[in-house]
């Protein structure tokens, strides 16, 4: 059946072309074979009918082709047929044909109905049931022990600090060391070379190099310190010496001029600052004094401290805070003190003159906070108070017997 209708005794609609086509193929085959024959005869008798009517007269020879030979050109006719050229049959392929329903109904109907012929129902596929998916089994996994993390410590605390530093440029402070010192016209003079400071670490007088001619008549002599101005920031000389200005309509100014003094006249009570020695608490040797930094009022900011201990090895500068100087006595010297410790000048950055000016000051550490009063103290405290108030009782006690 192959899925289609069945048709009771007729081939499928779909293979009824294949067999007619496969019948007349078959009848050519054998109508060339006859014709094939016909002309092997036809020439035969045709030879025949040469020797016999050669023997007859001629009026009896032509009545004779006549009758003979027109059968025998119908049969070579007939037999030329074989010559036509022909198409290669196409191979027979066998072909289900499944009709759609109009044309099933329409062939049924054509038919007609003389036998019942029981269909046999087809055969109906039952569909593989779906497998149903196999459930995964998960065994469950043993329970680890809880291990408590240990408690995490506490970040120790920052250390504390131990120095304070403040920043100022170079247009602000202007060294003393070596600096031009000139008059108000802007002739220079000389050159400062050390400045000395009383007990209280205020300065008082400045030892000036004054000039000669070409290096010749040079002198060193002292002006107080309040006959200088200063000018950080100045291209020309930082330090200019206050000449008094008489007032107007007189000729004579009415302070006396600055006059420069030797260096022995210098009073015993002042203190020399450049190229001294600056000490700790303890006596420690801290470095020696390079230079002072001298802002525009005339106030010194910062002692530039050498901490290397020998001229040999690598030199290392410090800023130091002006307030951080004391002027001391030991062995009946002045000398120069700071409250540095080896740890806070290890940590104190490095004066340079071609970086900012971090001038340091040390940090004193805060006192610690005063612990309660111990219970045995108190309880030491309270025996012996029972004692005392046990003998006032007593006392009490014996005016009333």
């Amino acid at each position: 059946m192959n899925g289609g209708v069945p048709r009771r005794g007729l081939p499928p609609r779909g293979s009824l072309p294949l067999a007619l086509l496969a019948t007349l193929m078959a009848t050519l085959r054998a109508m060339r074979l006859a014709a094939l024959w016909a002309a092997r005869l036809a020439a035969l008798l045709a030879s025949l009918l040469a020797i016999l009517a050669s023997s007859l007269p001629v009026r009896c020879r032509l009545r004779f082709l006549a009758r003979s030979v027109a059968p025998l050109a119908v049969m070579a006719a007939l037999s030329a047929c074989s010559l036509i050229p022909q198409q290669t049959p196409a191979p027979i392929v066998e072909h289900s044909f499944v009709p759609s329903p109009s044309e099933a109904e329409s062939a049924d109907a054509e038919e007609p109905s003389s036998a019942v012929v029981a269909v046999e129902p087809a055969s109906e596929v039952k569909a593989p049931r779906p497998q149903k998916p196999k459930r995964r089994i998960v065994k469950p996994k043993p329970r680890e022990p809880v291990v408590t993390p240990p408690p995490e410590e506490p970040p120790p605390p920052p250390p504390p600090q131990i120095i304070s530093t403040r920043i100022l440029q170079h247009d602000q402070l202007h060294g003393l060391l070596d600096s031009e010192v000139q008059r108000p016209d802007g002739k220079v003079i000389g050159r400062a070379v050390d400045v000395y400071v009383d007990t209280a670490a205020k300065p008082k007088m400045m030892l000036v190099n004054l000039s000669g001619f070409l290096g010749v008549g040079d002198r060193k002599v002292i002006f107080p310190w309040t006959a200088f101005r200063f000018s950080p920031a100045s291209k020309t000389a930082p330090i200019t010496l206050n000449l008094p200005q008489p007032a107007a309509g007189k000729s004579r100014p009415a302070d006396p001029a600055p006059k420069p003094q030797p260096v022995k006249d210098l009073p015993p009570n002042l203190t020399q600052l450049v190229d001294s020695t600056v000490v700790q608490p303890s006596g420690a040797r801290i470095g020696r004094v390079v230079d002072v930094l001298i802002d525009s009022q005339a106030q010194p900011q910062a002692l530039v401290v050498d901490l290397s201990s020998s001229l040999a090895g690598d030199k290392r500068h410090v800023a130091a805070n002006w307030a951080d100087l004391h002027i001391v006595s030991r062995n009946k010297t002045p000398t120069l003190q700071m409250d540095f410790t080896d740890a806070q000048l290890k940590a104190s950055p490095t004066y340079g003159s071609d970086q900012p000016i971090k001038i340091v000051s040390p940090v004193v550490p805060a006192p610690a906070p005063a612990a309660a009063a111990s219970p045995a103290a108190v309880s030491s405290g309270a025996v012996a108070a029972g004692p005392v108030a046990s003998g006032s009782a007593a006392s009490g006690a014996r005016p009333s017997r």
